[in-house]
């Protein structure tokens, strides 16, 4: 019966033994050392898959749709996410609110709605920095259109 090593023997009569009893072993640990090693380096040197991916790079550019706008589709949710926070019963601008088409009708009329977000001769709307461009677009399109309730 063979006797079991015990953990203070020494790394050299471990590896004696190990050479002895079990030499296929020794020689997967050691296939499995350089591979690991390996693996290692390669992981160092390749570039990580981490990257910054541009949008324009991998869609292209994206095409601002202006053609047959409808204020409930379109344009009512542009004003909603850039406007109503402000221009509402109880916001900043109560007076001027836009909750409606009704509301917003007037300042798309006298096209202010337009001079406002783009900062053409008025202050600039929001206030909290211009709203994507073809948003702009968008609202220009339907003024120009005759801003219809569609």
């Amino acid at each position: 019966m063979k006797k079991p090593f015990n953990i203070s023997t020494p790394d050299s009569k471990i590896t004696e033994i190990l050479h002895k009893n079990f030499p296929h072993l020794l020689l997967n640990m050691k296939k499995i050392l350089i591979f690991t090693s390996f693996l290692a380096v390669l992981t160092l040197i390749t570039p990580t898959a981490c990257y910054y991916d541009n949008e324009v790079e991998q869609y292209g550019t994206t095409v601002c749709d202006t053609v047959a706008l409808s204020y409930s589709i379109h344009i009512h949710p542009i004003i909603k996410a850039n406007c109503v926070s402000c221009h509402t019963p109880g916001g900043q601008q109560s007076s001027s609110p836009m909750n409606t088409f009704e509301q917003v009708k007037p300042y798309a009329t006298s096209r202010e709605i337009v001079q406002r977000i783009r900062g053409d001769g008025q202050p600039l709307m929001p206030p909290a920095g211009a709203m994507s461009s073809c948003d702009q677009e968008k609202i220009a399109a339907w003024v120009n259109a005759g801003s219809p309730n569609n």
